[in-house]
């Protein structure tokens, strides 16, 4: 993870008057008569975003167009951005959950609703996703990108055709796999194995599936769970044989080396959905919804998707969307495979429970 940086705002109290025009826009500089360059909350906005995911040219455009200063913090690992929201509400403005964690934020109340007359552009949404963002998290967040995680592999070293989570108890590729470093990626993979739904009812699929995944833990590199960029390394570097990986890392991988190959497990997986939210302590919501009504412009959405290799929930991207990613069925997963995808859902409080202790126990032992 990226070394954080703290912004740390100034304010310097002059003799004089500091006129303000109170019917003027929210986003206007306040600067003191002996300062012009120190600035107020309202032209600082703190994001905190997964590692190599945002294009920096697009921060960059929105300071310069809105004549603010953007401070971005990294994370590889949605847990710590819970906890560090959930201790610090009021540190960051933007924060950018997948859709369980929406879930978990809004239960712990930890998210804004947003005003969408500040969000015009979230008609572009194409209508499945703004469906979800209405049923499940009634105003909380905007979706931005969707795909699914699967399996990525080296032909030159699997030299089979993977179509299921089993290949990864096959002892002969021990050492050269991977799991993503995050529990209900990795819960996953034991229950879909075993045929359980993605969502089960009942706390015993959870116990089967660590007793499944407890068996796989020795045979995976390192003995743990990679993050997603580290993941992608190790395959581009052919470290790594075998990896649970997400669709759009897979296609990033493909390109630089074409032996590596993606795919759904026949099983079935999970589909996901990341999202644009506020937390409920930030200090500059208006400034936060205009970054995400900058960041849904079409233009806008499309060069998120050519830096990420993330497939686009803006219908009105697509125009501007490099056309081999369009075409790339690793990035946009064809409707077909689509039916193998569930969406993640709030579990019931007893399977929530055991969830919590298996995980934890996958990552002590």
């Amino acid at each position: 993870m990226k070394t954080k940086r703290v912004a740390y705002v100034f304010f310097i109290v002059t003799l004089g008057f500091i006129v303000q025009n109170i019917f003027g826009l929210e986003l206007k500089v306040l600067q003191s008569n002996t300062s012009k360059n120190t600035t107020d909350n309202s032209s600082t906005l703190n994001v905190y975003t997964w590692t190599d995911y945002l294009d920096p040219e697009i921060v960059s455009d929105f300071e310069k167009e809105f004549h603010v200063k953007v401070n971005v913090d990294y994370y590889d690992d949605e847990d710590v951005m819970f906890s560090l929201v959930q201790s610090q509400p009021e540190r960051y403005d933007v924060v950018f959950p997948t859709d369980y964690m929406v879930d978990l934020m809004m239960k712990s109340n930890l998210l804004s609703k947003l005003d969408m007359r500040h969000i015009q552009n979230q008609k572009n949404i194409k209508a499945r996703f703004r469906t979800l963002m209405n049923r499940k998290w009634k105003g909380r967040c905007v979706t931005i990108d969707w795909g699914g995680v699967g399996i990525a592999y080296n032909a030159k070293y699997v030299n089979y055709g993977v179509d299921s989570w089993g290949v990864f108890w096959d002892t002969k590729y021990k050492g050269r796999m991977a799991l993503v470093n995050n529990g209900y990626e990795v819960m996953l993979v034991g229950q879909k194995f075993l045929g359980y739904p993605l969502n089960p009812t009942n706390p015993k699929a959870m116990d089967a599936a660590f007793e499944v995944l407890k068996e796989l833990k020795p045979l995976l590199q390192e003995e743990g769970f990679m993050s997603y960029d580290k993941i992608r390394e190790k395959l581009l570097s052919e470290e790594l044989w075998l990896a649970e990986c997400y669709n759009a890392d897979s296609a990033f991988v493909n390109e630089r080396n074409n032996a590596v190959k993606f795919v759904i497990p026949k099983e079935g997986t999970g589909y996901w959905v990341e999202t644009i939210a506020v937390p409920a302590g930030a200090k500059n919501k208006r400034l936060s919804e205009e970054f995400i009504n900058f960041i849904l412009r079409p233009e806008n959405s499309a060069r998120h998707t050519n830096y990420s290799h993330y497939a686009n929930c803006n219908k009105k991207a697509w125009t501007f969307v490099n056309k081999e990613l369009l075409r790339n069925p690793y990035v946009y997963i064809d409707r077909l495979t689509m039916d193998k995808l569930e969406v993640f859902e709030i579990l019931n409080p007893d399977v929530q429970k055991k969830y919590n202790e298996c995980w934890a126990s996958l990552l002590s032992n």
